[in-house]
């Protein structure tokens, strides 16, 4: 911005009396508010300045050096500060008000909260950092799943299990981690010896939560780990296939550059990487998948070609 225009209705327009006068030349009773004192107007200037207004015109491009114009502008700037101060002032009243309540959250509220100090004070304490949530939930994984890192850290510090799988028994940290796409974390629980190919309750890894959701850094990390590729879930699903039916190219590219066979089915329902791909309308996986050399005729349980699961 390089000019503050002001038109002839803006001057004519009342001027709103305000409390703070500290830009102006005098606060006595009856004072003329129209004359401003060379300090008032350097202030004032270097506040336009400091907005990026580097000079006072009028429309006509004239240089305007009405004193009125600069009163006017200087009544506005305090009422800004008026403003100021007042939300301060509340600010400190808040602030004393809340530094006299006692915290009465629980640790796992503080966990979902993602409150560190609160963590570390009740941890110090002497709560137990493997305490579960009400809903059965370890705190360690609560705070993965939410991808809340420093709290994770503070938790592993503090010794919590790396394969808590709280009182539901169901996923690890690691999984939750992987699930959520959170990266961060998932090296940091490596770094604490997480177990890369634990399952869930559903025979899920943290590998086929991370090629479900897409995480292609994730699932690069877990394979350099040692994960297995060809695990199968409760459906019967390799990783490939969960990335297949999700289509996730990218994922499914690395998970075959690591190894995985393309045309591995499932037990049950004998469902390939391709067929789910085809069922679940995913055209560049499709491709992906043939250009990698996917058997277009492999029959389900049900005997569905590819193309028949497309056409479905």
């Amino acid at each position: 911005v390089e000019s503050f225009i002001l038109d002839q209705e803006d001057l004519d327009n009342p001027v709103l009396k305000t409390t703070s006068e500290i830009f102006l030349s005098s606060t006595a009773e009856g004072a003329d508010l129209r004359t401003v004192d060379p300090e008032t107007q350097a202030r004032l200037e270097a506040l336009l300045e400091a907005a990026g207004i580097g000079k006072l015109s009028t429309a006509d491009g004239k240089a305007f050096a009405d004193p009125e114009v600069l009163r006017r502008l200087t009544s506005s700037v305090s009422c800004a500060l008026d403003e100021a101060a007042a939300a301060l002032t509340r600010m400190r009243a808040e602030n004393s008000h809340n530094a006299g309540q006692v915290d009465t959250r629980s640790l796992a509220e503080a966990c979902s909260d993602g409150d560190v100090n609160a963590v570390r004070k009740l941890l110090d304490e002497g709560r137990s950092v493997n305490e579960h949530t009400e809903e059965g939930e370890s705190l360690l994984c609560l705070a993965c799943s939410a991808g809340y890192y420093e709290l994770a850290q503070v938790l592993l510090a503090m010794h919590a299990n790396v394969e808590d799988r709280g009182n539901k028994g169901d996923i690890t940290p690691l999984m939750a981690a992987s699930s959520g796409g959170y990266l961060d974390i998932v090296k940091l629980l490596l770094l604490h010896d997480a177990d890369v190919n634990s399952q869930s309750a559903t025979g899920n890894t943290a590998l086929t939560y991370a090629c479900a959701g897409g995480f292609v850094d994730i699932v690069k990390v877990l394979l350099n780990e040692g994960a297995n590729i060809e695990d199968h879930n409760e459906n019967g699903h390799t990783p490939l296939m969960e990335a297949a039916s999700a289509g996730h190219v990218e994922v499914a590219r690395v998970l075959l550059d690591h190894g995985a066979g393309i045309n591995t089915h499932s037990n049950e329902f004998k469902e390939s990487a391709l067929t789910l791909a085809c069922y679940k309308g995913h055209l560049d996986m499709v491709r992906f998948l043939l250009d990698a050399g996917a058997d277009q005729e492999h029959k389900t349980d049900e005997m569905h070609t590819a193309l028949m699961e497309a056409c479905m």
